[in-house]
C-alpha cells in the first residue's frame, strides 16, 4: 500500500507515531496494535491535510484518542475526499476496502489517533 502499512509493517519500521484503524467498536480492555489493524504514519496523516475532513465527517473525530466511526460518517469522510481529489482522495480510496470488509460484519470501524 502507498499510505497506510499493515501492522506487521508498522512494527518493522519500530514507530507508535501513528493512527491506528481498527474493526468494531472501541473496547478499553483491547490492546492496542492488532494483526487486523492498518495505519496510517501521523505525519502524512497531517501532510495530506485529513485532519479537517475527518472533523468535518465525524465532528467527534479525536487526534489523540479513540474515535468510532460509522458507516454514514465513512460515506460522509468518503465522498469529501473524491471532492477534494488528489492525494487525499487516493488515500481514502486504499482505506476503502478495508473499511468496507469490516463493515459488513460491524457497526463501526476506530480510529486511535497517537
Amino acid at each position: 500500500m502507498k499510505y497506510f502499512w499493515t501492522e506487521s509493517e508498522r512494527k518493522q519500521k519500530h514507530t507508535s507515531c501513528c493512527l491506528e484503524f481498527r474493526r468494531g467498536a472501541y473496547r478499553e480492555e483491547d490492546p492496542h496494535w492488532q494483526e487486523d489493524s492498518i495505519c496510517l504514519y501521523a505525519d502524512l496523516f497531517d501532510e495530506l491535510e485529513l485532519y479537517p475532513l475527518f472533523q468535518k465527517a465525524v465532528p467527534q473525530f479525536d487526534y489523540y484518542g479513540p474515535t468510532e466511526v460509522s458507516r454514514k460518517q465513512w460515506q460522509a469522510l468518503y465522498q469529501l475526499a473524491k471532492e477534494c481529489g488528489g492525494r487525499k482522495e487516493q488515500a481514502i480510496e486504499e482505506l476503502a476496502p478495508w473499511v468496507l470488509g469490516w463493515l459488513r460484519t460491524e457497526e463501526v470501524f476506530t480510529v486511535f489517533g497517537i
